[in-house]
């Protein structure tokens, strides 16, 4: 995601920052990340769900810290121009077979090049969708990337933008036809489900593999 506060992207490796921290949740399974650039606090939560094994869940949270009115936006992508660090002369290996985007989804369907070597080709879908506090106020559709956009004012009140993100691959299902269309079934699957909903079925999928595991975490 590209995340620009009052206009200025918020680049750590260029901008000052405080307060960074991340933080390995390994008991719930997720990821936390937080710093604060130009008086905003900036939270993030990532999970991979084991209760629903194609959702990936990323949920910023936007606080300004310094009694003032911040201008927030967070542009969130889907990439398919994916380079391997160690393919021969920068070789891309998927093609783009669909594309799509409204004003709060983005979806992308790929699938890997032809080979000579007897490897079989297949196919992925992912589709994102939002929760958010923030209004949506534009897209980004590219030849291999879609996102889209939201933007508003963030005070002392949090303002979260929740993404949902569901990836199916043929791996699964019978054809391009099924693997697309699984997207749409699995959104609708989750749809009155909270970001709480979702996290506590995540984190009691890895209470369970604790519990084979016989590994305790305390404190």
């Amino acid at each position: 995601a590209i995340i620009q506060i009052d206009g200025v992207t918020v680049d750590l490796a260029t901008v000052p920052y405080t307060d960074f921290e991340v933080t390995l949740d390994m008991q719930a399974g997720v990821l936390h990340r937080q710093f604060t650039v130009n008086g905003v606090r900036v939270q993030v939560d990532r999970f991979i769900s084991v209760a629903t094994k194609e959702l990936a869940d990323l949920r910023w949270s936007f606080t300004a810290i310094d009694g003032q009115t911040h201008d927030v936006q967070l542009t969130a992508l889907i990439d398919g121009d994916v380079v391997n660090e160690d393919s021969n002369y920068d070789e891309k290996f998927w093609d783009v077979l669909d594309a799509e985007v409204t004003n709060d989804t983005a979806f992308l369907m790929t699938r890997t090049v032809p080979n000579p070597f007897g490897v079989p080709q297949f196919t992925v879908a992912a589709q994102q969708r939002f929760v958010s506090d923030l209004p949506a106020i534009d897209v980004v559709q590219e030849d291999k990337q879609v996102g889209n956009i939201f933007a508003g004012q963030v005070g002392a009140a949090t303002q979260r933008i929740e993404k949902r993100v569901i990836v199916t691959t043929s791996r699964d299902y019978a054809d391009d036809a099924a693997v697309k269309h699984a997207t749409d079934t699995i959104f609708a699957s989750i749809a009155s489900a909270t970001y709480d909903d979702l996290y506590d079925a995540h984190a009691a999928g890895w209470a369970e593999r604790w519990e084979k595991a016989d590994v305790q975490i305390t404190g």
